[in-house]
């Protein structure tokens, strides 16, 4: 059976209920005949004397008995203490690596023996797992050697079967697997997994409070560069208020182990914390910080001094812009707010409750795009339940003598207040006349507790 196939196709049947995965049950092979079959005639013209069969099922199965079997053995690997058995014709036609390895000129004919050099999470039980692969087109995974797979997966060129790692940990990776996504940040990083890679930060973003309560202290500080440039860069990062999120990077800056690191790290990392979405005691704060005002390096103070200029100017200036020439806020993102719980939220619904189904909800807001704890904004509010796993939010400013421009935003959260599901509107032009339908699919219907919504006035 080809093995890109096989990742194609496979991989979506997997039971993710189950702690260990087992790719290519007997079912699932039936099922993958089936479509071979089926996809191989309808290709062919049918005629009275000719169609094309397959006998997939009993050819795995024969190939599957000679793993780590003497049989017709032509090599040995010696793997730590362990050998295995193995077959130059299954190896090469699996993996170009060993196919130049073991058919090289630098080969010797009569090397019946092949030592190999592995790193300890590829050895033992897992590498036996990888050499299996060759012969069943099968594998069993599991969190604790889905690493070591993939390594072995990588350095011997082995496709199917990384593509099949990848696609696993992408999926264990999801909301709201928050420690898989920290964990697994910079293996995606060091294969150059983009999918996994955006999978693990936007699990991480939208579960922020996670990262950085008090229990998680250590996983935090010690987070890479890295990842926390690619999580300040996150619009749709879920946290209490940006404030929170500069005070927690101020933590990490001062836990590195020199001046210039913290010198390197902060020339980088504090023009991403958006200042002008704090309110004017949290800038004031600021000034008053061990960062800003103990800090020995000149440099540091004189960037946080260029941030809150810019800060207070956008929050004297932004209630001006249709009195006078627009001034300029750019970059527009660092103008603009996260998804934050504690000024935002507009209203909360229990998702298993039916009590406001249909049910108008008057609700109040900051009424400008700069920070501030007043609400003044009037908004109407209609939830629709459609089906068991979809919603219509209907939302309507019904006070605003001019336009107001404002981002909608529904955060799932499920029983143990892990964030599932971030669903973000583009910026919508709110009149008296008009109304915007915030449009949810629930992604996990049976885990999902609550939804908060957010309800963010923007500049334009």
């Amino acid at each position: 059976m080809d093995d890109d196939f096989l990742a194609e196709h496979v991989l979506p049947l997997i039971n993710l209920h189950n702690q260990d995965v087992d790719i290519l049950s007997e079912q699932m092979i039936a099922s993958i005949d089936n479509k071979i079959l089926h996809s191989a005639s309808s290709l062919i013209p049918e005629t009275d004397s000719e169609i094309t069969l397959n006998a997939t099922n009993e050819h795995v199965e024969l190939t599957s008995k000679f793993f780590n079997n003497s049989q017709f053995s032509d090599i040995r690997l010696r793997v730590g203490t362990n050998i295995y058995y193995a077959h130059k014709f299954i190896l090469a036609k699996s993996s170009d690596v060993f196919a130049t390895l073991l058919y090289s000129q630098h080969w010797t004919s009569n090397q019946s023996e092949i030592l190999l050099e592995e790193q300890d999470e590829c050895q033992g039980d897992v590498f036996e797992k990888f050499l299996k692969f060759f012969y069943t087109a099968k594998v069993t995974l599991h969190e604790s050697i889905i690493i070591g797979l993939l390594c072995l997966a990588d350095k011997y060129n082995v496709q199917s079967l990384r593509n099949l790692c990848t696609q696993y940990m992408i999926m264990k990776a999801k909301p709201p697997n928050v420690r898989n996504g920290i964990a697994w940040y910079s293996v995606a990083k060091q294969f150059s997994l983009d999918d996994l890679r955006n999978v693990c930060i936007k699990t991480v973003a939208w579960n922020m409070e996670y990262l950085l309560s008090n229990i998680n202290q250590n996983e935090w500080y010690q987070c890479e560069f890295d990842f926390i440039r690619d999580l300040l860069s996150t619009s749709n990062l879920v946290i209490t208020n940006e404030y929170r999120l500069y005070t927690s990077l101020s933590d990490w800056l001062l836990a590195r182990s020199s001046d210039n690191l913290i010198l390197s790290y902060a020339c980088e990392l504090l023009p991403l914390i958006r200042f002008s979405q704090m309110l004017p005691i949290q800038l004031y704060q600021i000034e008053q910080s061990f960062l800003y005002q103990k800090n020995n390096n000149q440099q540091i103070q004189d960037l946080l001094k260029r941030l809150l200029y810019q800060a207070y100017r956008f929050h004297t200036l932004a209630s001006l812009r249709r009195d006078i020439d627009k001034p300029e806020f750019l970059p527009l993102e660092w103008y603009l707010p996260r998804e934050y719980t504690e000024m935002n939220i507009t209203d909360r619904v229990d998702i298993q409750s039916t009590l406001r189904f249909g049910i108008q909800v008057d609700v109040q807001t900051c009424s400008s795009p700069v920070p501030s704890t007043e609400r003044t904004a009037d908004w109407k509010i209609v939830y629709r339940k459609r089906s068991h796993d979809k919603w219509t939010l209907k939302i309507h400013r019904h006070d605003a003598l001019n336009e107001t421009h404002a981002q909608v935003t529904a955060i799932i959260y499920d029983c143990e207040r892990r964030v599932l599901q971030v669903d973000q509107s583009e910026t919508f032009i709110f009149t008296i006349s008009n109304q915007y339908d915030l449009e949810i699919v629930l992604n996990n219907p049976y885990e999902a507790k609550e939804l908060y919504l957010l309800i963010k006035p923007v500049i334009s």
